[in-house]
C-alpha cells in the first residue's frame, strides 16, 4: 500500500482584507496566514447590506410605463379615429 497519500493539514489564519477579521479553519495551504478580499461578515449578501432594488425596482417601472403608455394610445387613437368616420360621413350625408 501506498503511505502518505493524504495532503498535509494544518490550521491557517485567514485575514479578511475589507474588515480585517480573523477566523482560522484545517486546510493544506503552505502558509500559516493568508488574506482574502471579502468574508461572510463583511459581504453585502450575508450581512443584509445588499440593494436589490435594481433589477425588481426597474422592470415594475418599465412595465408600468408601457402599459399606461398603450392606455392612452389606445383611448385617444380609437376615439378620434371615430370622430373622423363621424366627419366623413357626414360630409358624405351633406354632398347628397
Amino acid at each position: 500500500m501506498k503511505k502518505d497519500i493524504h495532503s498535509n493539514n494544518q490550521f491557517v489564519t485567514f485575514v479578511c482584507a475589507s474588515c480585517g477579521s480573523k477566523f482560522e479553519i484545517k486546510s493544506t495551504l503552505k502558509n500559516k496566514e493568508q488574506t482574502i478580499d471579502i468574508c461572510s461578515s463583511c459581504h453585502p449578501f450575508y450581512s443584509g447590506t445588499n440593494t436589490g432594488q435594481q433589477v425588481k425596482g426597474r422592470a415594475e417601472q418599465f412595465n408600468k410605463k408601457l402599459v399606461s403608455d398603450r392606455k392612452v394610445e389606445t383611448k385617444s387613437t380609437k376615439k378620434e379615429e371615430v370622430k373622423k368616420q363621424n366627419k366623413k360621413i357626414v360630409k358624405s350625408l351633406d354632398s347628397l
